[in-house]
């Protein structure tokens, strides 16, 4: 294993580590803000909070031992060439979802917290974040963590991280889901920025369109 390919290990572990500990410490500080109610049935907000907090660490943790345990390679081969190439691309995409995701978490600041598909609590006094990466898309956390997904899976290309990624594809229903009560809670002020706002994927034509027209105007 040459010296690029130890750093890129090196980076790649320290890096995702990095981000689950915020993640995690997120998650746990978020009990701190009071949450509304919500009529939804579910049975995790059901579970008093240290029946919360203990299922999602052991759930964490099989999830790493099980990334363990099913990091076989995939079963095709790419050329030299080709895999540089691969192994590149894939470590861009990691590095902007990682970017996505923490500057998300601080963009949604006190209002973050946990959804799951079938039931969402907003938080006490709920405002509607449209700046940063929302005024990008709708659900710039999720596609962060699906393009931090993606990425190591060009690199290393194991089952286990295939896996993962078509499992966390069901952040869609959740995101979904998320909208259904936002709309409700935000009304026309949720419709008039679901309107303007695409749910993943930026429009940057039309952005560099409405900033060329600004241009022109002055």
């Amino acid at each position: 294993m040459s010296d690029v390919s130890r750093f890129l290990d090196w980076f790649v572990a320290a890096t995702s580590a990095g981000l689950l500990m915020v993640i995690v410490i997120s998650w746990l500080l978020s009990y701190r803000t009071p949450e509304t109610e919500t009529l939804d049935s579910s049975k995790w907000f059901a579970l008093p909070r240290w029946a919360q907090i203990v299922t999602g660490l052991i759930t964490i943790v099989l999830f790493v031992y099980l990334g363990f345990r099913f990091w076989i390679p995939l079963p095709f081969s790419v050329p030299a060439d080709g895999l540089k190439i691969i192994r590149l691309a894939g470590l861009a995409i990691f590095l902007l979802g990682a970017l996505l995701v923490l500057w998300a978490r601080w963009t949604l600041g006190r209002m973050y917290g946990v959804s799951t598909s079938s039931a969402v609590r907003l938080k006490a006094g709920p405002q509607l974040v449209q700046h940063g990466p929302y005024a990008l898309v709708r659900h710039p956390m999720y596609l962060g963590i699906w393009l931090l997904l993606l990425g190591p899976t060009l690199v290393y290309r194991t089952w286990a991280l295939l896996i993962l990624f078509l499992l966390l594809l069901a952040l869609y229903r959740r995101a979904k889901r998320e909208e259904e009560v936002l709309e409700a809670a935000f009304g026309e002020a949720w419709r008039s920025y679901a309107a303007r706002v695409p749910m993943f994927l930026p429009r940057w034509r039309r952005r560099v369109t409405m900033t060329r027209a600004g241009q022109r105007r002055h």
